[in-house]
């Protein structure tokens, strides 16, 4: 499978994607190694010289149920963070409609205060 990296002067990844871009580069990653990769992208080097992509092979192993979890608790702490965005949202609504409906009111007051005033 070919991916699309970004890598420091060490090699280093330090991005990775499936789309190409600008300043990436494109490399052939093995299928074994993707769940490695996902997990620990920054302990592969890129091999200038060579064009290959290295796997560091003393990574921990990381089940699917391991990723699966934290994909789930990243996932989870997503949809809190959309719900606290539309409820804020929601009330900034509520809150521009009470200032427009009050800034209505002084202006009729004043009004109001101004025919009396002429009268």
């Amino acid at each position: 499978m070919f991916i699309y990296i970004t890598y420091d002067t060490d090699g280093f990844i330090t991005a990775y994607q499936n789309t190409e871009a600008d300043g990436f580069t494109r490399v052939f990653i093995l299928d074994s190694w993707i769940t490695q990769f996902a997990q620990h992208s920054d302990k592969f080097r890129y091999d200038t010289d060579k064009n290959v992509l290295l796997n560091p092979g003393n990574l921990p192993n990381v089940s699917l149920e391991e990723l699966n979890t934290k994909y789930s608790s990243v996932l989870e702490t997503s949809q809190q963070a959309v719900q606290s965005a539309t409820a804020l949202a929601q009330q900034q609504t509520v809150s521009a409609t009470s200032i427009s409906q009050l800034q209505k009111s002084i202006t009729e007051l004043a009004l109001s205060q101004s025919a009396k005033g002429t009268a």
